[in-house]
């Protein structure tokens, strides 16, 4: 799907070709689930690249549901009954590294959650390459399901302090709907995982409870919650159904999600922010979203900053190739970004909702000091993050810069929602009253964006139809260089022809033949500047971004011979055997 130039110096790339299915097969990309116990594959992205297990020296770890967690000794005639106790048998040294490479294998059947850490929350569990922890389904092909029973002492699964950590081929079901059993609402998050290093989902099927009513309260409960990691990859899953976001990542550092299903959640599919870096985001499917489907950014409370990011609320983001659909608000947003990339990604009915009826999303990023003592914001903002430690402040005050917006198809069918925005694009704010500290005021969130090469269609006409830039209180006013309404007009086609896909309404994206795509001419991708970084921040923005310097194929892994506007091109089909590019990221200084 996706060509990289990979950096020679980082490690070298070994091919695997893989079978895969098809959630993303033309004409079934929003159709059924694959039940609790059919393996899951998802069908684009040959080329973007894949994190290598390897094939280390395992010790293997039984758990059944027919297991004993007192009389059994793990072995696959004897398993233990719990995730939690065959978790207490994999063993540590002095120095809280693991002895050699585990795996948990769960046999089919059901299980509750458990809570994966140390004796002590000092004591991390640390592996490497060569001892890694693996927990996945012992019969790929009779999938493990972790469900949520209230009588249980817990129904997801949560790490902490964890490393080099591998989730394969299993579910997890907090959802109301599995077995048509009523729970209630707060039935927490799927997957957590707190102040991890190199962790993978591959194959994972992650649900969480969503509640169709969107008038009904239901908590902040996520589908995969991510909190200051590092080298955080999730590959080939089913992530849904989410009071608040189906992947919710905080200050998450390296890695990149790719090959997904992602839908079905009230606010985003899916954000990362709190100063998250380094992460490429594409070949995924994302829909059925409240507020949006992707945004870089967003806010967050001081204290769940980590250093050396302490600033923007993304950075160092690519987000390519992706098909995002069916959402109530905005199909991309950035809220607090630098050197943020989104291209040659399709969108298709976004910004149905009164509220939210905009495409496209450019806007402030916050911070606040709500539950902490206000003394660690204050240290925090002596250590140059930007934000408020006014405690009853919401500072919506985190600029944007260098934001390129390229190639990508913005289709709105006719009729679909009147009136209709392309962009929110936020003026600047002088902050007054917020207690705002080391940010730049007025804070802006047009400085260096870049919109250009793109078709957009808003299925509205006349006064229905409003750009959302250069007006009075908006961003990319005529004095804007990089971005304002002639620049927009000229370098973008707005509502000049509608795009012709094959059946769009039915799932189908591909751009017909001959048809209007084909004379919309490209903008050249951008190389990220990271001047304005710490050498402490320029180093650490480097060890994914560079992987990707071109898009060359698309969505499907077709080669783009022409190069077509959006995630398809014409008469691509998905990849029966797709080489997957393995590539084994170390641990960064």
């Amino acid at each position: 799907m996706i060509l990289r130039k990979i950096v020679a110096a980082l490690v070298p790339i070994v091919l695997v070709v893989a079978p895969c299915g098809g959630l993303h097969q033309r004409g079934a990309r929003a159709g059924a689930v694959p039940g609790p116990s059919a393996p899951h594959r998802a069908a684009a992205a040959p080329r973007i690249p894949a994190y290598a297990v390897g094939s280390p020296d395992f010790a293997d770890i039984y758990a059944g549901p027919a297991g004993d967690d007192e009389a059994g000794d793990g072995s696959q005639a004897r398993p233990f009954r719990t995730i939690q106790r065959a978790w207490r048998a994999v063993e540590h040294d002095a120095q809280d590294r693991r002895t050699r490479a585990y795996r948990i294998r769960l046999l089919p059947g059901e299980y509750h959650g458990a809570y994966l850490d140390r004796a002590t929350e000092e004591q991390p569990s640390l592996g490497s390459l060569s001892t890694p922890l693996v927990i996945e389904s012992a019969d790929p092909f009779d999938r493990a399901r972790v469900i949520y029973d209230p009588v249980a002492a817990r129904g997801n699964l949560t790490l902490f302090k964890l490393s080099y950590v591998y989730l394969l081929g299993f579910d997890i079901r907090m959802d109301l709907t599995y077995r048509g059993a009523v729970w209630g609402q707060e039935s927490g998050d799927g997957f957590q995982c707190e102040q991890c290093d190199h962790l993978l989902l591959r194959d994972m099927v992650v649900r969480g409870y969503f509640n169709t009513n969107l008038a009904e309260s239901m908590g902040q409960s996520e589908t995969v919650k991510l909190n200051q990691s590092t080298h955080v990859y999730i590959e080939d899953s089913d992530i849904g159904g989410a009071g608040d976001n189906a992947i919710d990542a905080v200050a998450v550092r390296h890695g990149w999600w790719v090959r997904n299903r992602i839908h079905t959640a009230r606010d985003w599919c899916a954000y990362a922010k709190g100063g998250s870096a380094d992460i490429l985001v594409a070949g995924n499917e994302m829909h059925g979203c409240g507020t949006g489907g992707f945004i870089a950014g967003q806010g967050t409370t001081l204290v769940f900053l980590r250093a050396p990011f302490l600033q923007y609320e993304a950075y160092h983001i690519k987000v390519l190739n992706n098909i995002i659909h069916d959402v109530r608000g905005a199909g991309l947003g950035v809220n607090g970004g630098f050197n943020i990339l989104m291209a040659y990604n399709t969108l298709y009915r976004v910004g149905d909702d009164d509220n939210r009826n905009h495409m496209l999303e450019l806007a402030p990023g916050a911070r606040d000091c709500a539950g902490p003592p206000q003394s660690e914001c204050d240290d925090l903002l002596d250590a140059g993050a930007w934000g408020t430690s006014q405690p009853d402040v919401n500072a919506e005050l985190v600029p944007n810069r260098n934001v390129f917006i390229l190639n990508n198809l913005v289709y709105n069918p006719t009729v679909f929602r009147a009136p209709m925005r392309v962009f929110r694009l936020d003026g600047p704010r002088d902050g007054a009253g917020s207690g705002w500290r080391n940010g730049p005021l007025p804070a802006t969130f047009d400085e260096g964006v870049v919109v250009r090469g793109n078709v957009i269609w808003t299925g509205t006409s006349g006064s229905d139809f409003e750009l959302g830039a250069g007006d009075s209180g908006q961003g990319c006013q005529p004095s804007n260089p990089s971005c304002n309404p002639s620049q927009l007009a000229a370098e973008n086609m707005i509502n000049s022809a509608e795009p012709q896909l094959v059946n769009p309404a039915g799932g189908d994206y591909r751009p017909v033949a001959g048809g209007s795509l084909a004379t919309a001419p490209p903008a050249a991708l951008p190389a990220f500047d990271p001047g304005a970084l710490t050498a402490e921040q320029q180093t650490l923005v480097q060890v994914v971004n560079p992987l990707v310097t071109s898009v060359a194929d698309d969505f499907n892994g077709a080669a783009r011979a022409t190069d077509v506007i959006g995630a398809l091109v014409v008469g691509s089909e998905p990849p029966q055997l797709p080489a997957r590019a393995f590539l084994p990221l170390l641990r960064t200084p």
